[in-house]
């Protein structure tokens, strides 16, 4: 058995047997693994109190033919105080279910762990409106993941749209002007100024500023609501933590 040092955020845990649990993590380099937390149910808990959900912590691990075992763990940062609030709690727990689908055990994505730790901070803080949060999560990490809407030109005629109105398609993937958009149809809709300009920061601004935006009325209705439409047609999935948010804040969209 190897020993190995890494710093991870704890996205969801799985009860295993009569006293263990399985911790799906997220590393810093953005790689997700399954660390065996043995005892972890019993009731000392000394060493498996930083092995937890919405913990960023720094492990000791064996691994053992890609298997991980827990040996030691300490905190970094938590976030427990999410679950003080239930709407904050049930949207991080939407994230961390986004990310666990969007990140697999053989490629690395750091600027995911980096988004999703300043978006469990801003949860924390309470400063920053949650469902903007949330859309701009959901922007960046689908476009991390593979999945970037096309906004450099028009996706019909391949011309650069140099001023507005744009239009965008959930389906397609790709804005078109507004001559294309009309001869095309579809579920092409015009991009509100306010909902354009913050749909193209979250893109294109670093990890750590993705969040440093505001937005209000119609243009972030249009924002989130077309955020959460994008990740749910292009993943082909519903999330459970999703339907479980959106039973305690149902969207200002239609």
């Amino acid at each position: 058995m190897a020993e190995v040092k890494l710093r991870a955020l704890g996205l969801r845990e799985t009860d295993f047997g009569d006293y263990d649990r399985y911790l799906t993590a997220l590393t810093e380099e953005g790689r997700k693994i399954e660390i065996l937390c043995k005892n972890a149910r019993r009731g000392n808990q000394g060493k498996t109190i930083a092995a937890r959900q919405f913990c960023f912590a720094e492990f000791v691990l064996r691994e053992r033919g890609g298997r991980f075992t827990l040996q030691e763990a300490s905190i970094v940062r938590d976030f427990f105080a999410i679950a003080e609030d239930i709407e904050a709690y049930a949207l991080a727990c939407y994230l961390c279910e986004l990310t666990n689908t969007l990140t697999d055990e053989s490629e690395e994505s750091p600027a995911l762990c980096r988004m999703l730790l300043s978006a469990l901070t801003a949860l924390c803080a309470g400063k920053r409106a949650k469902n903007l949060v949330k859309a701009a999560f959901e922007w960046r990490a689908m476009a991390e993941s593979g999945y970037a809407p096309d906004l450099s030109a028009c996706g019909v005629c391949g011309r650069v749209i140099e001023t507005p109105p744009v239009f965008f398609s959930v389906r397609a993937g790709q804005a078109a002007d507004k001559v294309c958009a009309r001869r095309i149809g579809g579920d092409y809709a015009r991009l509100s100024e306010g909902a354009l300009r913050a749909l193209l920061h979250v893109l294109t601004s670093e990890a750590r500023r993705v969040y440093a935006f505001a937005l209000s009325g119609p243009a972030a209705a249009q924002f989130c609501e077309l955020a959460e439409q994008y990740t749910l047609y292009h993943l082909g999935r519903g999330f459970d933590s999703l339907k479980f948010y959106r039973s305690l804040c149902p969207p200002v969209f239609g």
